[in-house]
């Protein structure tokens, strides 16, 4: 066993139990593994815009499994303006006033590219404690913001977000990305990709129950199911064209239900009235502790993006985890430059925005019988286990954690 490593680890929009977990996952297995961990996160959720924290809180301290969560007070917002802006000032500075009263010093902080300010309060904060920063990146700001149309390269908030960017790339000890073809733009931003060390999204695979009795859908109508989001990158659209296309045909052989929330859905809610769909229903987002039993439904799980440039990076979507998990085939439709679907057998996948590409798949995979669907799921969940199990990356993180105090330590 490791030496026991007191983690910081900095965040606004993960929660435990919320809709995105990511810092939670990894600061349980880390916690599993014998080591003091530290959760900064906002009250208020970016998701569901609930607030946890009273009116006269400004933060609160408390034990979640095991990891000591520090809830900050941070400013209500809804959409993407001037609300989200305040809100991760608000971050910053309840991360720099509330690490103040903890006590105690860390060995290590991590700090997200998203949101981008966040990322900066880690990277002061190391150098406060001095001790090293891990910057981890899920997805490129501000250049992920210019590719779905939110951000002009020409606004000076571009220019602020990528002198950060490059600046805390500099800073970091160790770049943690969830991106596989994250190289070539750090080298392009004027730091080293040697820094970089691949830790992707990972299941917890306990919930994930083995689903003994599953036929692969013998005999009847075969249920299309996807759980995710509705954002812009999200290619909801494509999956109702392609229910459409099949009631148009006349063909029967699938029913769709379609599960989640986001800036799309009302667009997602208009097409389904518009198209007059009786072979899909559109259903409200669900807790993420119900997805596994929501899931064994399921018989083809379908996952679809849009051909967007914010993807050049690779591809590492969460719900392709729990996907895989559940043991079910899937149906992936996307251009990215790395495919897990593909990698893992573990279904069929097609090109964006391709409705009559993704009725094709579809149609592939009713054609393949029980069995075949039912052994494509097998490879999803042993790529599950093999690749992305948080035990599996769990190792991993505490790794490169341990060699970045080592290093920092060597030069000091």
């Amino acid at each position: 066993m490791r030496n026991r490593m007191r983690v910081w680890y900095l965040s606004a929009y993960d929660q435990p139990g919320g809709q995105s977990t990511r810092t939670h996952d990894y600061s349980r297995e880390l916690v599993r593994r014998g080591h003091e961990v530290t959760m900064f996160t906002n009250g208020f959720c970016h998701f569901t815009h609930t607030e946890r924290l009273g009116a006269d809180e400004r933060w609160r301290v408390e034990m979640v499994d095991g990891i000591r969560v520090v809830w900050l007070k941070t400013r209500p917002y809804n959409g993407n303006g001037a609300g989200r802006g305040l809100n991760m000032l608000d971050n910053v500075r309840r991360i720099l006033q509330a690490s103040k009263v903890l006590g105690d010093k860390p060995d290590v902080i991590l700090g997200p590219s998203v949101p981008t300010l966040t990322g900066w309060a880690a990277a002061r904060l190391a150098q406060r404690y001095r001790v090293p920063f891990i910057f981890e990146v899920r997805d490129v700001w501000p250049d992920a913001l210019v590719d779905i149309g939110g951000l002009s390269k020409r606004s000076p908030v571009y220019h602020v977000f990528r002198y950060l960017e490059k600046m805390l790339y500099r800073k970091a000890e160790r770049i943690s990305s969830t991106l596989p073809h994250l190289s070539e733009h750090v080298a392009a931003s004027g730091n080293d990709p040697a820094k970089i060390v691949c830790i992707p999204n990972g299941v917890d695979l306990t919930p994930y129950t083995r689903d003994a009795a599953y036929d692969g859908g013998e005999g009847r109508q075969l249920v299309v199911m996807y759980v995710g989001g509705f954002g812009l990158d999200h290619d909801v659209p494509t999956i109702i064209r392609a229910a459409k296309l099949l009631q148009d045909a006349g063909d029967k052989t699938f029913r769709f239900i379609v599960i989640g929330g986001g800036v799309r859905k009302a667009e997602a809610e208009e097409q389904v009235r518009s198209y007059k769909l009786r072979n899909l229903e559109l259903r409200e987002p669900i807790p993420k502790s119900r997805i596994p039993e929501t899931q064994r439904g399921a018989d083809i799980l379908v996952a679809a993006i849009t051909d967007s440039r914010s993807y050049r990076f690779g591809l590492n979507l969460n719900k392709l985890c729990a996907y895989f998990a559940s043991a079910r085939p899937v149906l992936f439709s996307g251009n990215p430059p790395n495919d897990p679907v593909r990698d893992s057998g573990a279904g069929v996948s097609v090109a964006a925005e391709d409705p009559a590409a993704m009725v094709a798949g579809f149609k592939e995979l009713a054609a393949m019988g029980p069995a075949r669907r039912i052994e494509m799921g097998e490879r999803g969940r042993m790529y599950a286990q093999t690749t992305l199990s948080m035990e599996a990356l769990g190792a991993r993180m505490e790794n490169m954690l341990a060699s970045a105090i080592e290093e920092y330590k060597a030069r000091s």
